[in-house]
């Protein structure tokens, strides 16, 4: 993006910021374009005996808490046509799950439901979208476009719903002057009313007034008022009488009277007063709004017969966890109420076409400028109540690249982004509807998970299965404490079966008294927590090799490694372990490897083969080394040359348990000022030593010392002396039995 396309994408966004918090500001924009986030909200009380509980989202649709404020009559359907039994616990939840479209009503994205959310339930929704392309409006152009809406409905009947939007857009066009178009605070007002005519089929209507600006306009404005009348019809099969499936179907009709073009009759009038030879009014096109006005500011010249079908699939895919893929198709009809006269400009090579980049009419383009979208979307429903999320693109598949002057020109693509919130305001504000016969007392099981012989170990995410005569129940899981409530029950006894992946299944019984709940808890008994290794012992030319692997760590031992180099040690204690393998041909090597419970860690031990002519010789008081070690210039760290010299030390030092204490020693030639050699030389005596324990010497067996430039073996007056100055050496402190 070009810094001036940065600098007006943020000022959209500003001014977006600014429009959604104080209400409408200045230009104007398309009409019909308000927005709603979609939500589910957590709680479905209707005043029922236990009318404090709340609705949770789970694996089981409702959380034993929720269960017995699942009634019909909150925000569904009349009484006469709302299931009942578990049907009607089914259609609560259903309620639960009712967001916001783009249009501000409850539904999808662009298609509407018939019907509402709960009584007493709103929802809040911010939703952003953005467009970006390149010979999009004209050839080489560089249009780009975001905007942003606020939106809020609310169910205040059983019957009805009202909904509010105030949304904002800026375009930027390269080929235009100016460059940007900002459509601030336009404006929406609805209100629907619904009814259904069977559990799962409902019916309605609504009604949209749009308030738009006028170039350079402050506020609401009646200027450019646009009116919908829609009809709707929604069929949730969920609620089917013998047992639904996941998915919603909705089907909007709608006529919208669009007097967009309103807004731009004087910026025309005026355009062509400007005009310093002007054509007659019917044949003069100079003055008229371009194309990429049109786009920007949403203007077009004819009323539209709307079609949308939608499609949603709410899919639980984990307790509290709802994902919804969404399609959608729509579909604008242009109807010309307004009797706008087009006027048309042909190529005087093909009098079929338009002249250039000049636009056509509806007439002569016909339906392949008709605007046509496929919506491709998802909403999700996270784990947290009254929060929801969605992300979705709509795909233009007319009226993308052909333009005609009645209409705005539509986008091939358009991205879509919401955040939104639902609430429900009711709590016991209704009485319980009478009934002949009171109802069962019933009680539910509170449990908690322990592991058996620590009830301080609670266990978490164990998994509850009902058995006996509960056994078709749905399962529940335990909450991190290890506690879980279950449905309610009649009283008697209630058998469950708790599992767990480190605890053995275990059964789990209670009892439901008359009246009230049962209180118990449920043991398990703790797996051993043991792991395994696996491994491969490699030798020279990545040959197997085969032998005793030792092993030290939490546990000790050893194993044999087969034929292919294969071994593996099993149940383990958890920890860090370093093995040990000493074959005749080949140097003293360690490896270490971490093991984990319950699983199977895996190590390859790389072993060097030992070299005919050693370059380490054991001696009464020192190790000798033919080579010398050697590091980086003015650095401790070791040079990777001098890796095969000191895995012959170590090889040297484990098969010599006797040499109990090894002093290192660094020194230096005379180059350079005494104290900075002698810190020099403790470094590089540390580094060897570090060295040294990582590849399995015990650290107790080395200290290590710098002695800088005090012992030299010879003058420092040639360079061949100070070379044999510079030196690690290994000498031998202490013995077994405490001799040097």
């Amino acid at each position: 993006m070009r810094g001036a396309d940065r600098r007006w994408a943020f000022l959209a966004i500003l001014t977006m910021g600014l429009s959604l918090a104080g209400g409408p500001g200045t230009a104007f924009a398309q009409s019909g374009k308000a927005v709603l986030v979609d939500d589910e909200f957590g709680e479905a009380t209707d005043g029922s005996a236990d009318a404090s509980a709340t609705v949770t989202l789970g694996d089981t649709g409702v959380s034993a808490d929720a269960e017995a404020a699942m009634a019909p009559t909150a925000g569904a359907a009349p009484a006469d046509a709302a299931p009942s039994g578990d049907r009607a616990h089914e259609h609560a939840r259903h309620l639960a799950w009712k967001h916001n479209s783009l249009h501000g009503s409850v539904g999808g994205l662009h298609t509407v439901d018939a019907g509402s959310g709960a009584v007493g339930s709103f929802r809040l929704q911010l939703h952003s979208e953005f467009f970006f392309a390149s010979d999009f409006l004209l050839p080489g152009d560089d249009n780009q476009r975001v905007g942003g809406a606020l939106s809020l409905s609310a169910t205040l009947l059983e019957f009805l719903e009202v909904y509010a939007s105030v949304w904002t857009t800026a375009n930027s066009n390269d080929k235009e002057n100016p460059e940007l178009f900002q459509a601030l605070g336009d404006t929406l007002f609805g209100a629907k009313l619904f009814g259904s005519v069977a559990p799962w089929l409902t019916l309605g209507g609504d009604v949209e007034v749009a308030l738009l600006n006028r170039v350079g306009g402050v506020g609401l404005s009646f200027a450019g008022t646009s009116l919908g009348l829609r009809f709707n019809a929604t069929a949730d099969f969920r609620d089917l009488p013998k047992g639904g499936f996941p998915l919603i179907a909705r089907l909007n009709l709608q006529y919208y009277l669009d007097n967009t073009s309103t807004l731009v009759e004087d910026t025309e009038d005026k355009r062509y007063d400007a005009l310093s030879n002007p054509a007659p009014r019917a044949d003069e096109a100079r003055n008229l709004v371009s194309r990429i006005e049109r786009f920007a500011l949403g203007i077009n010249r004819t009323d539209f017969f709307n079609i949308a079908l939608g499609f949603e699939a709410p899919l639980e895919v984990s307790r509290n966890f709802v994902l919804a893929p969404l399609l959608e198709w729509t579909w604008g009809i242009p109807i010309n109420r307004q009797g706008y006269d087009c006027l048309f400009i042909p190529d005087p090579a093909n009098p079929s076409k338009p002249n250039g980049t000049d636009d056509s009419c509806l007439d002569i383009a016909g339906v392949s400028a008709f605007p046509m979208d496929l919506t491709l979307g998802v909403r999700v429903l996270p784990p947290v109540s009254g929060l929801a999320f969605f992300a979705a693109v709509d795909v233009g598949l007319t009226g993308a690249s052909t333009f005609v002057r009645e209409l705005a020109p539509n986008a091939p693509y358009n991205v879509m982004l919401g955040l939104g919130y639902a609430f429900d305001t009711r709590r016991t504000d209704s009485a319980p509807a009478p009934a002949a016969v009171a109802p069962p007392a019933r009680g539910r099981v509170r449990a908690t998970v322990v592991e058996q012989g620590n009830q301080g170990v609670m266990v978490g995410g164990a998994i509850v299965h009902f058995t006996g005569a509960n056994g078709g129940l749905t399962a529940l899981a335990a909450d991190a404490g290890g506690q879980f409530t279950t449905y309610t029950f009649d009283p008697g006894p209630v058998t469950m079966e708790i599992s767990h992946p480190d605890y053995e299944t275990g059964p789990c019984a209670a009892t439901v008294p008359a009246s009230g709940d049962a209180t118990v808890v449920c043991e398990l008994v703790a797996k051993p927590k043991a792991g395994s290794v696996a491994g491969r012992l490699v030798g020279q030319g990545d040959a197997a090799a085969a032998g005793e692997v030792k092993y030290t760590g939490p546990s000790s031992g050893s194993t044999m490694a087969d034929a292919a180099g294969a071994f593996e040690i099993h149940d383990l204690a958890p920890g860090m372990y370093t093995a040990t393998v000493d074959l005749p041909d080949y140097l003293v090597t360690t490896a270490s490897f971490e093991v984990r419970p319950h699983e199977t860690s895996s190590v390859e031990i790389q072993l060097t083969p030992r070299p005919k002519k050693s370059l380490v010789e054991v001696r009464d008081g020192d190790i000798r080394i033919k080579k010398q070690i050697n590091f980086a210039t003015k650095s401790a760290e070791v040079n990777p040359n001098s890796y095969g010299l000191l895995e012959e030390v170590a090889d040297a030092l484990q098969r010599n348990p006797g040499i109990e204490l090894v002093e290192i020693q660094g020194h230096t030639d005379n180059t350079g000022r005494a104290e900075l050699n002698k810190e020099l030389s403790q470094q590089r005596a540390d580094a060897v030593r570090t060295w040294l324990i990582a590849h399995g010497v015990e650290s107790g067996r080395l200290t290590a010392v710098g002695y800088g430039m005090e012992r030299p073996l010879a003058p420092n007056i040639t360079n061949a002396n100070r070379a044999k100055n510079r030196r690690v050496e290994f000498i031998i402190v202490r013995k077994a039995g405490g001799t040097p």
